[in-house]
């Protein structure tokens, strides 16, 4: 059977959250990971790959080394931090070197996502369907109206999708301080009328579908990055990067799947009681069983 991989980055450190936020139970024994991948399983996925620092390794194999249906093939792949330049580098290298981690272990197409958001089944219908029926070699973005994107809990920053007629992307532009302030209107507050952006703009969530050419283009730069940065022992290498090398250089195209799901995150512990309640009501719904598996 060919394989049909969901890959997870992982590696973060939690700084925020207070905790290995990865491996955080939301809802019974299930972590907001668990959704994405009972999801991933239903809309086709077959081989689930876990990006992850050597020093919870271990804790991911006992985990899921067995714990998912029998059916459904798992990999466990390190993102080294250290590297003979930078031998006491502690901080994972960034989304970026994540992305670079799987290439030694994945040949076919894959999609890529954060393993600390909730995308929604559309969206992983949506990407199932784009990378494995279509016959492209296109990679794709699924796209959230900005609007599903928002925290309760203060601002965020998200990158605003620019798409011609056919959502084909031309670029991201990173918005910073985004806050839902006066009912329809989203933006920086502070700066009221000169900085609004459109509820229905289409923001990444990084959940990306990529062919493994990304990889020839990823490697290059991530070599440049070593050598070009100015604090080697904190900077991250961002898969934004990639994607901008991608659009300037690649001739495959970048296409953004709009969704209307809903999108929720656990960047603060504040974040994860409104998480819960949105999986609950979704259990209500029989969206999920109350046991994944």
């Amino acid at each position: 059977m060919a394989k049909k991989t969901l890959a997870i980055m992982a590696a973060g450190m939690g700084t925020r959250f207070g905790s290995l936020k990865q491996l955080h139970p939301v809802y019974n024994a299930f972590t907001l990971m668990d959704f994405s991948i009972f999801d991933a399983l239903q809309a086709g996925y077959n081989h689930i790959v876990f990006i992850v620092r050597d020093d919870i390794l271990n804790l991911f194999k006992e985990r899921y080394t067995n714990w998912l249906p029998p059916n459904v093939r798992v990999d466990f792949v390190v993102q080294e931090a250290n590297f003979p330049e930078v031998p006491l580098r502690k901080k994972p290298w960034g989304t970026g070197h994540a992305l670079l981690a799987l290439k030694n272990l994945i040949l076919n197409k894959f999609s890529l996502i954060n393993a600390d958001d909730y995308y929604g089944k559309d969206a992983f219908k949506r990407m199932f369907k784009a990378l494995y029926t279509e016959t492209s070699n296109n990679h794709y973005l699924i796209g959230y109206p900005l609007k599903n994107t928002l925290s309760e809990n203060g601002s965020v920053s998200r990158g605003i999708c620019k798409t011609d007629a056919n959502n084909k992307l031309i670029s991201i532009e990173e918005h910073t301080q985004i806050t839902a302030f006066n009912f329809n209107e989203i933006g920086n507050p502070e700066k009221q009328k000169q900085h609004l952006l459109n509820p229905e703009s289409l923001a990444s969530m990084n959940f990306w579908g990529f062919n493994p050419c990304v990889f020839d283009i990823a490697e290059p730069l991530f070599e440049v990055f070593k050598k070009q940065t100015t604090n080697i022992k904190q900077d991250e290498f961002y898969i934004t990067y990639i994607i901008q090398a991608l659009l300037n250089q690649s001739e495959t195209s970048i296409m953004v799947l709009p969704t209307k799901a809903k999108w929720f995150g656990v960047t603060y512990a504040a974040d994860e009681p409104i998480v819960r309640n949105h999986l609950i009501q979704q259990i209500a719904q029989n969206q999920y069983p109350k046991k994944l598996w």
